[in-house]
């Protein structure tokens, strides 16, 4: 019970980290090889150290009993019996120093293996469509070449040692009768004493050939807690000694000075000072790479800023949980991202007190509720993160469908609607102009043509606000936002009747 307690804590520990962890470092870590950790590692931990202590405790006090027993009966025989015991425990800490290395490097291409797994079995249909069933392959074939290697080198060396050790203590039972024949010769001893010396060194190395035959075993436990610590021990996303308590939110941020990088010396963004009324409505546009989606993740801390501030209704968001910080915000990212569940919980998600009602008028603002309703189980179909069922567009309606249910003070919106049909996405819009209204929000838009309407719009460019402005101040100013535009609906005058915001230029 011991081991399975061991499992089930590191699990939750390791568990309780990821959630502490700031997301720079997991983005840096592969999947595969979290999940490693998180299940073949401690699992590998709990199996082995629980059986291997055990019987290292049983042996030790066994040993450390009959070595006791030996100095009591006699002392001079104690020392000729002891040296073959030494000449044990000295090869196997040589044996231990030897095949660590490869025991730790087994886990650690382990932990590689999943990551290869998990990236090729989700992207399975681009591996085939590129052909990349060859170079997968290949990789595969790279890692388990390097397992089957560390795994036969370490496991080659400690599987002699119990063979090796019953020839010491094959070695100490002679030494014994030769010493202890010589001692009842010159009659310092008895015969009993010879005896009890030979029970004496059968209760001495015994346990070595225990621990011989476990040595492996423990060396993969302590390889896998290596792993696991090394996660428990990454660091953790700051939190304030004294944060503010949650308060009513109006919705006025504001952006002073702000710098960021995903990388030291890399800088995104570079001194953004901004200032957002409550209940304006705020396009971010640019060109790929340019820092929008950034400024959403600094909005909710997924990243803390380098340099500056962020400020909610004149409260530094630094100064507050990041957990209240997250609620005051309803979001919708580029990459849809459902659970494993059925439909209505992954609308209704994390948020407590949902009704269907609710859930179905969300739903049918989106335009997904007929859909739904053709479904033998309606919102009770159950999905998953990986489910085919669902199209990109309707996966990114039922995003859209959670963030108009979470009904929280703001709203981000990061391409809501890049994956939907135009008649979708007008219906769609109109749905997110009744959310929004009376509510800040951010929208992130390569459409230029869906943001025209924004009290503010702010054009991103190497990590700076260009320009800023209603569309069409921004339009009149004939700068880089009007290239932006004229990019995209370049020869549109073509069929002027079909050219989104023709009139409005």
């Amino acid at each position: 019970m011991a081991s399975e307690t061991l499992s089930n804590k590191m699990r939750r520990d390791a568990a309780a980290k990821l959630d502490r962890m700031p997301l720079s470092s997991i983005d840096a870590a592969s999947t595969g090889d979290l999940m490693s950790r998180m299940t073949t590692d401690c699992d590998t931990v709990g199996r082995y150290a629980g059986d291997s202590l055990r019987m290292l405790c049983v042996g030790v006090l066994s040993m450390a009993g009959s070595i006791v027993m030996m100095l009591i009966t006699e002392w001079r025989l104690a020392l000729v019996t002891l040296a073959p015991a030494v000449i044990g425990f000295a090869a196997l800490y040589g044996v231990t120093r030897f095949t660590q290395p490869f025991f730790r490097a087994q886990q650690r291409d382990l932990g590689e293996m999943n990551g290869l797994v998990e990236e090729t079995y989700y992207g399975q249909d681009i591996v085939k469509l590129y052909g990349g069933e060859a170079e997968a392959s290949k990789r595969f074939e790279e890692i388990n070449s390097r397992i089957y290697a560390s795994s036969f080198k370490s496991r080659a060396a400690t599987s002699m040692m119990p063979n090796a050790m019953g020839f010491i203590s094959n070695i100490g039972f002679v030494l014994v009768c030769i010493a202890g024949s010589i001692m009842v010769l010159d009659g310092e001893i008895g015969y009993g004493t010879v005896v009890a010396f030979i029970v004496y060194v059968r209760m001495m190395t015994e346990p070595l050939r225990f621990l011989a035959e476990t040595i492996s075993m423990l060396q993969s436990a302590a390889s896998a807690s290596e792993r696991v610590f090394s996660l428990l021990n990454q660091g953790e996303m700051g939190e304030s000694e004294d944060p503010v308590e949650p308060f009513s939110v109006r919705g006025r941020v504001e952006f002073r000075d702000v710098s960021f990088g995903y990388a030291e010396g890399d800088e995104v963004i570079q001194h953004l000072d901004l200032d957002v009324r409550p209940g304006s409505k705020v396009a971010i546009v640019g060109r790929t790479g340019s820092g929008k989606t950034t400024i959403a993740s600094l909005l909710v801390r997924f990243y803390d800023a380098r340099q500056g501030d962020i400020l909610v209704d004149g409260v530094s968001i630094y100064s507050m949980r990041r957990s209240d910080v997250r609620r005051m915000y309803s979001m919708v990212l580029q990459d849809t991202r459902l659970f494993d569940g059925t439909l209505a919980e992954n609308i209704a998600f994390h948020k407590e007190g949902v009704t269907e009602e609710q859930i179905r008028s969300a739903c049918e603002a989106v335009g997904i509720m007929d859909y739904i309703d053709s479904l033998p189980d309606g919102l009770q179909t159950r999905v998953s993160g990986d489910s085919d069922s669902l199209s990109a567009g309707q996966r990114q309606q039922v995003t859209i469908a959670r963030a108009m249910v979470r009904d929280a003070p703001m709203i981000i919106l990061d391409e809501a609607t890049s994956s939907v049909d135009t008649a979708t996405e007008r219906r769609i819009q109109e749905a997110m102009s009744r959310l929004t209204e009376g509510r800040t929000s951010f929208v992130i838009a390569h459409r230029l043509s869906t943001i025209q309407d924004s009290d503010m719009i702010l054009v991103i460019r190497d990590g700076s606000v260009a320009e800023k402005g209603t569309h069409s101040e921004l339009m009149a100013m004939d700068g880089y936002y009007r290239g932006l535009y004229d990019s995209q609906f370049e020869g549109c005058e073509r069929f002027a009747s079909s050219c989104p915001g023709s009139r409005r230029r």
